[in-house]
């Protein structure tokens, strides 16, 4: 594809689609970046309602700045195309991921949870809701950084009243709706906390908390049933986590967090206390530890004397069984679980799950790499109590050893240098620098006089300016040839049909010939595909009234494609010129106001 909006924007291809628009990667020729673009379906721009929601997404998308949203860059139509000018994220969706591992990990989650409430708390309080939060909307970039994006549902509040200021109500995805939202009722920042209550569900458990063959099943499961308790699913997610999602999952709206910040702050508390037990109110329904719940409902029934006689039977039983050990050790012991080898976040997410508390002690260790636990104390297996302390001994990696200064050197002594002295893992970097030598090093990271051996070592080298060459018409491998000979690097390599070109033949860079680029940089291309054989066939339908006519062809594979669409005047003659990649019999099939009027085979040649 090589269209360019605007004369500015040239797509370089599609990121994703979505039921009212589709999202291309682009380039902007004028800021030189890749940029992300959202274009309303060609199906809707006559759609009233569908332009204003996507209207309203610039307009809310405009209102905000926060590092965890997707920035909004400008707004477009091209034509009849409306588009919005996004930020480029390279990355994956939230839900992407969760495909990719399963699940992923408390500790992760939480991170990632507390980043989308930063967002939607900024967004909150510039009065906005975003009314559609799920693992589809939430972008993971390659370093971790999460991003809120769609804003295509969301609506306005009016800061005066409290009140949404379009009376219509829309819904979101069913499986991560509100019980209001589902029920038809107005959404509110609440609504979003309980959205990304189910997010988190997901996330922990690798499920969703409610699922059904309709959407209608899953709409009534969200407003009459309790989700079951994570722990049932996995017993590593710890039990004040779970009740910082049982209470985000609440049925009504003032049960639930009622600001990003609140719940925030019970996410952040369940790492530190994971026996949970400070959130007040809980729906009492809610099966959030089976043992728990079981006391809970005897003590309703049978009455709490009964419940303490029992306890006490069981207390003598255990004493007498096991003679010498402390009651203490009954009701507060733990093993001490492994967190050896273990990475110290994850480490400490084990201890917290066991109620225990880990103490990190940093050490350097030539064999244990950097952030991963070396030894501990006590050793697994040991028996322990509740918020006992843990020593952890987390390496530092290897000792540090003298690391030369570069600084001034050319890059050939700078790489010598460093070699002599153990360090061959470089990222070079090119800068320009006019009042400095040419191909000399700049600056060195890190450059304190130590490094440990086997550490990135990042240099600076001053560079000049390199015009973009020419590479158009040239096959790709020449084109890569002449890319290196100038100090050039080729970067991403896509595939698109030209009818003029050969196969393998570059028929569009980025950047553009003679843009000026340092040394080391990526000059993108997009290189041609054989073109297929193309076969033709005439067709010739008369209308005799002012209607609606679709032609549709079916190929002898099978595929059905919409050749014409449109509403014709009364007494014409249509002569349409069809082509196919298959050779053969098709069959062609003309609908006059949606009901089928002639289906003909015609040969294809």
């Amino acid at each position: 594809m090589n269209k360019v909006v605007s004369g500015r924007y040239r797509i370089l291809g599609i990121i994703g689609t979505g039921g009212m628009a589709v999202v291309y990667r682009a380039w902007d020729e004028i800021k030189k970046c890749e940029v992300a673009l959202k274009v309303l379906r060609p199906e809707f721009e006559a759609d009233r309602e569908f332009v204003r929601r996507f209207d309203h997404e610039a307009i809310a998308a405009s209102k905000m700045s926060h590092e965890n949203i997707v920035k909004m860059y400008g707004v477009g139509i091209d034509g009849d195309m409306r588009y919005i000018v996004m930020e480029y994220v390279d990355g994956s969706t939230l839900k992407d991921i969760i495909r990719r591992e399963g699940r992923i990990t408390p500790a992760k989650a939480v991170r990632y949870a507390l980043k989308i409430l930063a967002a939607l708390d900024h967004a909150h309080k510039n009065n906005i809701i975003h009314r559609d939060i799920k693992p589809q909307n939430i972008l993971v970039d390659r370093n971790g950084t999460v991003k809120v994006a769609d804003f295509g549902i969301a609506r306005l509040v009016n800061a005066a009243t409290g009140t949404i200021s379009d009376t219509k109500t829309a819904l979101g995805s069913v499986h991560y709706v509100s019980p209001e939202q589902a029920s038809g009722e107005h959404a509110d920042a609440k609504s979003d906390l309980y959205s990304l209550g189910v997010v988190l569900y997901e996330m922990l458990t690798g499920t969703v908390p409610f699922d059904g063959e309709t959407a209608v099943a899953v709409a009534l499961k969200q407003v009459k049933e309790k989700p079951r308790s994570m722990r049932s699913y996995h017993r590593d997610i710890s039990r004040g986590l779970d009740e910082v999602v049982q209470k985000a999952l609440e049925k009504k709206p003032e049960d639930r967090y009622q600001t990003a910040a609140e719940m925030a702050h019970d996410l952040k508390r369940a790492l530190r206390m994971p026996g949970g037990g400070f959130i007040a109110g809980l729906d009492e329904g809610y099966n959030g530890d089976s043992t728990q719940g079981a006391i809970r409902q005897y003590m309703q029934t049978k009455g709490l004397n009964l419940l303490l006689a029992l306890l006490a039977c069981v207390t003598v039983l255990a004493i007498v069984s096991i003679g010498v050990v402390k009651i203490s050790d009954i009701l507060y012991g733990v093993d001490i679980p492994n967190v050896t080898g273990y990475t110290q976040e994850m480490a400490e997410q084990i201890l917290y799950n066991y109620e225990l508390e880990p103490n990190v002690i940093e050490i350097y260790d030539d064999n244990v790499a950097a952030g991963d636990v070396v030894m501990q104390v006590p050793e697994k297996g040991a028996r322990g109590r509740r918020n006992d302390k843990v020593d952890m001994y987390v390496s530092l990696g290897s000792v540090p050893v003298a690391l030369p200064n570069t600084e001034g050197m050319t890059l050939a002594d700078a790489r010598s240098t460093l070699s002599l002295s153990g360090f061959d893992r470089l990222n070079e970097e090119y800068v320009v620098v006019s009042d400095k030598p040419v191909d000399t090093i700049i600056s060195q990271e890190p450059n304190d006089g130590t490094a440990q051996l086997g550490q990135i070592i990042t240099l600076k080298i001053n560079s000049v300016e390199i015009p973009t060459p020419q590479l158009i018409g040239k096959l790709s491998g020449d084109a890569e040839m002449q890319l290196s000979s100038v100090g050039l690097k080729l970067g991403d390599v896509s595939t698109g049909y030209s009818l003029d070109d050969p196969s393998d033949t570059v028929i569009a860079q980025y950047p553009l010939v003679g843009t000026p680029l340092v040394r080391g940089s990526k000059v993108n291309i997009t290189v041609s595909l054989p073109n297929p054989t193309v076969y033709y066939a005439k067709y010739t339908v008369f209308v005799p009234l002012k209607m609606n006519v679709r032609v549709e062809m079916t190929t002898p594979s099978g595929k059905t494609e919409e050749i014409f669409n449109d509403t014709v005047n009364a007494d014409e003659h249509m002569d349409l010129e069809m082509k196919s990649e298959e050779e053969g019999v098709h069959v062609v099939s003309v609908y006059f106001d949606g009901e089928l009027h002639e289906s003909e085979n015609v040969e294809f040649k």
